[in-house]
This record gives C-alpha cells, structure tokens and sequence, in this order.
C-alpha cells in the first residue's frame, strides 16, 4: 500500500521499540547514527551512484537534482528520529522500499507551508488539517515508527522537551505497510533542503547469554579461560581462542558491550564455519585498545580484520563500549557507541566476497583481559537483502588494475586495458627526465638499482611537480601495495601525461611498467598525502600478500572443492584427479605430495581445458610453485599449507581435468590434488574469455632466434619460471604481434625480477630467485598481444629449462 503524507512540521517524540528491560527511547543508548561524519558512507549502495549531494558537519544537503539516496540498511520494526528543513517550497520524500525487489510500500512528503494555508496530512483514514506555527531557525525534527508491519508518524510544533499547544501536534497512526522489511530512501522535491541527526532504534533481540553459564556456546581452546558472571562474560586471558555460539546466524543485529585492558586486543568473529578462522573464513570485527592518537589501520577498533579499516574511531580506552553490528547479504556495517565507524559492501571488494554469508558468532580471547555483558542478537530474515545494493557500476582504474592481484580471473578478461614499459639510466646532479608517459594510465612498478637522487612527478602538463621526494622515500609518498619497496608495487594514475625527473643522482637505473585504459573507466586523481585508491583495497592487498607469507588462505570459504588424496602414481604411469564439469573458474590448485617429490622434474601437472587435444599446461609440478623450497613467503601467487597452492585462476567452459604424471621409475605414494572452484551459469561470462596456458621448454629447446619462449595467438604473458642455475642469459627483447616493444632488455634480469645481480634467495611479491630457479609474474601489467608473442634471450649459454605462463585467448 502507498501512502502520501505532506508534513508542515515534525517534532520527535519519545518512543519504544521491542520488548523488555532494553527498551530504549529513539535517543538513548540503543540509538545509532545513520550517518557517517562527511561522507555519504551507507548511502551509495543503491542503483546508481550518488550524486549532487554534500555532507558539511554531519548535515546532509542537496536539492531536486540530486539522485535519491537508498540506504545501505533494512529493517523490520525500527524507530527513525532526524531534524530537517527545506528553502521555499521544497519537498522531502522519503520512501519505504520493500526487500528485496525495491517496492514502495509507504511513501511519506513533508515540507514547510504558510500557517495560513496550513498543511493535510493524508493518509488512508482520511485528511486531517492542522495549523502548525513556523519554525524559527527552519529546522524541524520527525520520528518515524514501523511496528508490526504499521506505519506510525508523531508530529508536533514544539522542541520534545515541551508540551505541545492545542492544535500544534497531529500524527498518523495504524498505516499498514506489510510485514516486509524495508531500506530507506531519501529524496528532495522541488527546491533544495538539509537533513541531520538520522538515527535508528532496533528491537534488541534474544539474550546469547543466560547469565549464568556458557550453555550455548563453545570453543577449540582452553573454556575455563572464559568466566561466566552474573551480568557478563569474562575473558581471563588464558589460551580461550574464540568462544563460539553453537548456533550459526546468516542475517543479524548484533549489540553488546564490552571493556578491555589496557592495551588490550581481541575481537568480534561472525559467520565463521564451525571449524574456520574469522579473519581468513568468516569476518573479524576487530577491538584494540589504544590511544586515541594513534593512527586508523586495518587493524584499528571495528576493521574488518587486515582488510579494510574503520571510518573513524569511537571507543573509549578501558571503559565500557556499546557495539551494533548489522549484517544483511554482503553487507556490514558496525557502531561504537552510536557512530557509525564501519560500513561496507563486501561484495563489491576482492578478498572479503568470497567469506561465508552463515556462521557462528564468536568473542576473542587475544592476550587481554575483556568483558563482555549485554549480548543480544536480531535475527533478520535470509537472503542477500536489497537488490539495487548489487547493481554493478562501472570499476575504477584501481579496481581493475590492482584486483589482479587477489583474482587473477580478471586477467581472463578482454578488459581494453594495455600496458607498457618505460627504462631509463640516470647519472650526475643535473635534472634528467626519466619517463614521460601518455594517459589515461597509471604506473604500476617502479625497479630501479639505486635510491640516490630526487624524484619529481609532473602531472597531466602541469608545469609544477604534484609530488617532489628524496628516491629513497618514494614508497612513502606513493600508494604501497603488498610489502615490497624494491620493486615497487603501486598505483599512480594519470589522466593526461605524467613525466618523472631525476637530480642529483648517482648511476641508477629505472624501469616503469604502467598500465593503460580506455577513455570510459573512471580514473582517480593523484593529490599527494591522499589516496587514490579505491577504500578497502590497498589494506587487503597487504593483507593477501602477509597471509600468503604465513601458509595462510581461505581454507575454509564457501565454494566447492573437488579433487583426490593419497593417491599411488606408478612409474611412468599417470592418474586424474580433477574432473569438472564447466562452466566454472578453478580459484586455486593445491599439490599433495613429499617435498622430495619436487625436488626433479619427475612429478608433472597435466591441465586440460574444454577437451582441447593438448592440455593447456604440462609442467614438472615445481615450476608451477616456485620458491616454495625455501619455504613461504610474502607473494600474491603461491603458498605452502598442507599442500603446495597456486593461485592463478583457471576458467573453462565445458570441463576441466588434472592429471598428475609419474615420469620416474619408481611409484610415488600419496599424492593427491584440491581445486577450490566456483559454478558459473553463463557459459559468456567475460571471464571465460581467456584460458590459463603453461608452455614448458626444455633446455635442448633453442630456436636459432634463442627465444625464451614464442606463442602465437592472442592473450597476455603473465608469468616466467626459468631455471637460473643452468641460464646465465639474460633478456634481449620483447616482440608483440612482431614489433619490438621498449623496455624489455635486462641482461643481468636487476630491473626485470628488482634483485640484485648475484643474489641466489632474495623473493618479492611478484619475483624472486631461490634454489635454482628465478620467476617473475606480470599480473599488474601484463603484455598484451593479438597475433604473436616472442621473448628473445641475449646471447650467451643454453638457456635452461622454462615455463611461461599465459592468459590466452579461448579457441
């Protein structure tokens, strides 16, 4: 049902909302704030971005052009309290939006008329006309309840804190809108307006603690570490993991408080597995206490663990701190104390998308002691909430670039993007110019073999430098992504032009590899001492690439696995251990077996895409993990936990195998092989436009040309696995489509891999060289080619056995 109110003044009112002892007003301690300081964070989730709007100390303003805003929250029963005004005869509108196809089931206009017209206000009991006195300073306040499926509106002239006169209040009662859940959206009608102080008040749900005994719950650790109490739980800091709930909840609000030693660590785990870890399988709200001074990280109060980092801080050190999480589909947001200090929308971010929607709710015992009192959960109804909340919107140049990183599938994609490469030598005190570039692009990695010198980064033909650093301090100043400062992953977008200078530097040489866009992605600005990424991104990165160091990856996620374990290969014998039916995207290929196994080429993987007649990789397995003999390491590409991993995405159609082959003369036992993979329903999803392709060459295998590997096709070279101990070559030339591209000689491979000549174990994010082998992977800018691909070696000794990686083009 539609109903249309038009409102001359609003006044709050004290209400109620729920059920026993937390029974609060719309202003007391259950109230959140809807807004975020000056940004429109929760708000932007809607169909399209938003637009035409300002947020100026914590006051929303806008006007008829501007798009209307859809909150990135819903409800069932809730109170709303809020002050606005309007200029003139503007209108606000706020809608009551139906989850989960976006439906008005309510509808309520409200702006500022003349006592002597007065104002109706409708609804479906008929017209009620009220004269309300003019408001002062133009502001006026509402609140809004919606209980058991009814629409009530109280309206009066005066500030709360006074009786109104006879005549100055009205309200609408008993409006019946349904039982579903709602998102809010705002809107302004014919001239301009402001809205502040929106808040909400949720029913505070069922107890999770009895308040007597840990009935309910459980953990893998030590349970005495955790101390039941009349009105709390208490952590004692005695090896108690996480205390989890035995039950798991998908759709909630989540609110308690807690207070924390000083110093203290620990942390909120939701939808978790049974048997997962929040912050690699579920989702961390972290708590730390610390001073109010220091810095907002990933790991600050109410983070999504090492993955994206509060809006602000609100908590108080040592004292008691409310908490709201709310979550709903993708969707998470969470309130200290009443602000709003956490929203996202994880679908829309890479590492975070793939964590389970269902889990158990769990309290960290992390080295401090806690408490925590109060815990209640509202369980909302299943599903991913709003549909307009994944309405997909146009990437940024940073989403598509740097989420290479944590999904290679993208580079599967005939995205548009290009990329190239820039070196330079630089010598002496004089001002040289190191690149000068066309945009739209973005530089991506910056090797060079000295740190001497200042650098000056000229924007767009601006004739004055945007940024000016000592070269040693370039990782400070320019976006850091991953660990690595030599090479230097980053992301320096230019819409233009961007030249780079040097003075006063010693020799050094410097190779800038960038990336290119068409003229439709949205590019970021660079300002120096800003971001130019996109939230959420840059701490995930580090995030992937420190877990990855550790062994660590989504162990416990919610796609399938498929596979075999303990496995016996006879000699010269061959077993199939993966077979998928498509289409579908393999995320990541884990090998079992003895680490003597990968110490020859005897043990090979087989990958078969779309029954081609020839698989698309056939390599000794160990060239498809390289560095991992000399254990983990930071990187964004392969890892070591129960089982080697590699992380490059495999997509097809039709079906996928892998086989493992026993090329030795004895029986290998066990070996097995684990594919996590997701379903996809389209068979032309841009993703499958490109297979993954391993061609492996053999040290005999030398073409007069002396190439290190040649392709013909169309697709991108990803990746070079070579063994370094039998190829003193270096790189003489690259050949795209049969041109020569700059930037690609390397004879000693210093700037290719950004090591030192003769260092034997020094490993990087996306290069390194340890144990024989050297690697370097092109994830964030790889060649492009449409026709053919030859990477020439300079003159010198045979080349050593090799595998190069590609995303090439599906037949």
């Amino acid at each position: 049902m539609r109903v249309k109110t038009v409102l001359c003044a609003v006044v709050a009112c004290w209400v109620t909302v729920g059920g026993g002892a937390d029974e609060t007003r719309a202003d007391g301690a259950n109230a959140v704030s809807l807004f975020a300081g000056n940004s429109l964070t929760g708000w932007d989730d809607g169909g399209e971005p938003a637009k035409g709007w300002r947020m100026v100390d914590g006051v929303l303003q806008g006007d008829n052009n501007s798009t209307p805003l859809v909150s990135g929250w819903s409800w069932g029963d809730v109170t709303l309290s809020f002050r606005w005004k309007v200029q003139g005869a503007a209108l606000w509108r706020l809608r009551l939006l139906r989850v989960p196809d976006g439906e008005t089931i309510a509808e309520i206009v409200f702006g500022e008329k003349t006592p002597s017209r007065g104002i109706v206000v409708s609804s479906s009991k008929g017209n009620v006309k009220m004269i309300l006195p003019a408001s002062n300073d133009g502001w006026r306040t509402a609140t809004l309840t919606r209980h058991g499926g009814v629409l009530d509106l109280e309206t009066a002239a005066k500030s709360r804190d006074k009786t109104p006169a006879v005549g100055d209040a009205g309200s609408i009662r008993d409006v019946p809108t349904g039982d579903s859940r709602f998102c809010l959206e705002l809107a302004l009608l014919d001239g301009a307006g402001a809205l502040a102080d929106l808040k909400a008040v949720e029913p505070v749900g069922e107890p999770l603690y009895n308040g007597k005994d840990l009935t309910g719950w459980w953990t893998p650790g030590n349970i005495k570490s955790w101390k039941p109490n009349a009105d709390s739980i208490i952590c004692v800091n005695d090896n108690g993991n996480y205390l989890r709930t035995e039950r798991e909840f998908a759709n909630f609000t989540l609110s308690l408080e807690y207070r924390m030693a000083k110093g203290g660590n620990s942390g909120i785990g939701i939808r978790t597995a049974r048997d997962g870890w929040p912050s690699g399988d579920g989702m961390e709200l972290q708590m730390l206490d610390e001073p109010q001074t220091a810095p907002i990280t990933r790991h600050s109060t109410m983070a999504i663990y090492g993955n994206l980092e509060p809006l602000t801080r609100a908590d108080r050190s040592q004292e008691w701190n409310r908490v709201v999480v709310k979550a709903e589909g993708y969707l998470i947001s969470a309130w200290v104390n009443g602000v709003l200090v956490q929203h996202a929308n994880t679908a829309k971010l890479p590492e975070l998308r793939r964590r389970n929607l269902q889990g158990w709710i769990g309290l960290q015992d992390h080295g401090a002691r806690t408490e925590f009192r109060h815990l209640r959960v509202l369980e909302a109804v299943d599903g991913l909430g709003l549909q307009a909340w994944y309405t997909p919107r146009p990437p940024s140049g940073s989403q598509l670039v740097l989420e290479r990183l944590m999904n290679p599938e993208r580079l599967a994609v005939d995205d548009g993007l290009g990329s190239g490469v820039v070196e330079a030598s630089a010598a002496g005190k004089v001002e040289q110019i190191l690149a000068e570039l066309k945009g739209p692009a973005a530089v991506v990695t910056v090797s060079r073999t000295s740190v001497q010198g200042r650098l000056a980064f000229y924007f767009d033909g601006e004739a004055a430098p945007r940024l000016q650093c000592q070269a040693d301090k370039l990782d400070e100043r320019l976006p850091l992504v991953g660990q690595d400062r030599q090479p230097l992953l980053t992301y320096v977008p230019f819409h233009k032009s961007l030249k780079v200078t040097i003075s006063g530097a010693s020799d050094a040489d410097y190779r800038f590899e960038y990336v290119t866009f068409p003229e439709s992605v949205p590019l970021e600005d660079f300002a120096d001492g800003q971001s130019c990424v996109a939230r959420g991104l840059l701490p995930a990165l580090s995030y992937r690439d420190e877990q990855l160091g550790w062994g660590t990856h989504r162990e416990a996620d919610p796609l399938p696995r498929a596979g075999k374990q303990d496995q016996k290969i006879e000699e010269q014998s061959q077993a199939m251990l993966v077979d998928l039916e498509g289409p579908g995207i393999v995320e990541w290929t884990k090998l079992v077996a003895a680490p003597s196994l990968l110490d020859d080429d005897e043990l090979w993987l087989e990958v078969t895409a779309d029954d081609e007649s020839t698989p698309t990789i056939s390599t000794p397995a160990r060239y498809f993990f390289p560095g991992l003999a000399g254990g983990n390491y930071h990187n964004y590409v392969v890892t070591n936990r129960n089982g080697w991993t590699n992380m490059l995405a495999m997509p097809f159609v039709r079906r996928l195998t892998i086989a493992v082959s026993n090329r030795g003369r004895r029986p290998v036992h066990p070996v097995g092989v684990t594919v996590s993979y997701q379903r996809l329903g389209d068979s032309n999803d841009p993703r499958l436009a490109r297979r993954l392709r391993g061609v492996f060459m053999d040290e005999a295998d030398s073409s007069s040309e002396r190439s290190w590997v040649k392709q013909s096709g169309g697709g991108r070279f990803i990746g070079l696995v070579t063994q370094y101990g039998k190829a003193a070559a270096g790189v003489d030339s690259l050949l795209l489509d049969g041109q020569s591209r700059d930037g690609w000689r390397s004879a000693d491979w210093q700037t290719l891999l950004g090591i030192q000549p003769k260092a034997a174990d020094e490993r990087h994010s996306l290069s390194g060289r340890q144990g024989g082998f050297q690697w370097r992977f092109f994830l964030l800018a790889p060649p492009q080619f449409r026709e053919s691909f030859d990477l020439r070696a300079t003159q010198g000794p045979r080349l050593g056995n090799r595998l190069a990686l590609f995303y090439m083009d599906a037949e």
